[in-house]
């Protein structure tokens, strides 16, 4: 996706929807951006509107692009310092390294989903061999087995939506 023009001509400022359109964010993501840091507010026209330039548009289309690697907004603020300068090969090593991070945390974040799939499966074994009683057991044990393994902590949250 370019957002910029060709060398030599000039766009005029756009206001934040179309900002949001172009490079396919909602606009309290914007907003939020800016509140965080990550964006500079930007001028506004006499009515109150914001007009966003193409170097927010471009610094807008980084940190999407970044977030959707996984990385968070404080790795982003440190990230953007190093893009913003002029020398890329800085930047494609901070990029590569946050990478390499990020893919150690699936590692261990999948690791602990297949102790918990595994927990999961040795409860459902345990219901599965036991016949229901007629009413339950004061310690929902009867519903609830007790495992003999460790507890792994999961959250499992639900996506959220865009």
């Amino acid at each position: 996706m370019t957002l910029h023009p060709s060398a030599g001509s000039t766009v005029s400022p756009v206001r934040i929807s179309e900002l949001a359109d172009r490079v396919g964010v909602a606009t309290s993501t914007v907003r939020y951006y800016e509140r965080v840091g990550l964006l500079s507010v930007p001028e506004r026209t006499e009515s109150g509107y914001r007009d966003y330039n193409d170097d927010a548009a471009n610094r807008l289309l980084f940190i999407a692009r970044a977030r959707k690697m996984g990385l968070s907004c404080e790795q982003i603020v440190d990230l953007l310092p190093i893009w913003d300068g002029a020398d890329c090969s800085s930047a494609q090593e901070r990029v590569g390294l946050l990478i390499d991070e990020k893919r150690a945390e699936i590692a261990e974040r999948i690791r602990e989903l297949k102790r918990f799939a595994t927990q999961l499966e040795a409860a459902r074994e345990i219901l599965d061999s036991t016949p229901p009683l007629d009413a339950c057991r004061a310690d929902l044990s009867c519903c609830m087995p007790e495992s003999d393994t460790v507890a792994v902590a999961v959250e499992l949250a639900p996506k959220r939506l865009r």
